[in-house]
């Protein structure tokens, strides 16, 4: 089995850089595809892991639209058998990727793998979906699951994904250009009858270095929450999804500005 490791680069180059570092340690005979969503030059960051790809987009296009490049890419490899979307500001501190990939020949039905991700809040076991508000709960704990989990949802930051589910239910929606396109996408493989797991055999730290400012995450949150609603809920479910994105986002909203 092989898998292609997509990195999307937005924000600090030192972020991006301790990254490749730390998965110079695990990738093996895998390969990485580094998609640089700004007009930096990563030249000396491909040095890092030999046989690293670059797409160069010069200006920021967004998650869902970077990683499909990526995505594409890896593709055209006929020995990839699935594709890792990495955050640059994470890292796979127990475990290896072959862990992360056994999941999908020991649970032959599950099409999205995720590693339990750790920071400073404890352990993310995965999100639960909240079909009235057209959200997503994720609960941290003290400690590690014992044994794989299905979940609704794993956050796009360290997603595997099997090529059979690429294959069938096609790339992320680059309507979504940052937020929500991981739920989307979890809830497409589930109506298609794959599944999601969360395999704790596999930790990834999650420094949470983001490159955009909290106001502007904000605003891409709230922007794409009205899309998946529009997208995934169900018209008798829109006055509580619909009361959550008009009244939530706008206090989340006025709230960061307060605190710039």
């Amino acid at each position: 089995m092989k898998i292609a490791v997509i990195i999307l680069h937005f924000g600090k180059l030192a972020t991006t850089e301790h990254c490749l570092k730390e998965l110079a340690k695990k990738i093996e005979n895998h390969s990485v595809i580094l998609v640089n969503n700004t007009s930096d030059n990563l030249t000396s960051l491909t040095q890092i892991i030999p046989g690293t790809k670059i797409i160069n987009n010069q200006a920021n296009f967004g998650f869902a639209r970077g990683v499909n490049q990526g995505i594409k890419l890896a593709l055209t490899d006929p020995q990839i058998d699935s594709v890792l979307l990495l955050n640059n500001d994470l890292y796979i501190s127990s475990g290896t990727l072959r862990d992360l990939a056994l999941t999908f020949t020991k649970y032959t039905s599950s099409g999205i793998v995720s590693p339990i991700l750790h920071h400073s809040g404890g352990y993310d076991w995965g999100g639960k979906y909240n079909r009235w508000t057209g959200t997503v709960k994720h609960k941290n704990w003290n400690n590690k699951p014992k044994t794989t989990l299905s979940v609704s949802h794993v956050a796009g930051a360290a997603m595997l994904i099997s090529r059979s589910l690429i294959e069938h239910i096609g790339l992320f929606d680059e309507r979504f250009f940052l937020y929500y396109e991981d739920l989307d996408y979890c809830l497409r493989a589930i109506k298609a009858g794959y599944f999601v797991h969360i395999n704790p055999a596999v930790v990834a730290e999650h420094v949470v270095s983001a490159g955009t400012s909290r106001s502007r995450r904000t605003l891409y949150q709230w922007r794409s929450h009205f899309q998946f609603v529009t997208k995934h809920l169900l018209i008798q479910t829109y006055p509580t999804a619909y009361f959550y994105n008009l009244f939530f986002y706008p206090l989340i909203y006025l709230k960061t500005l307060i605190l710039k």
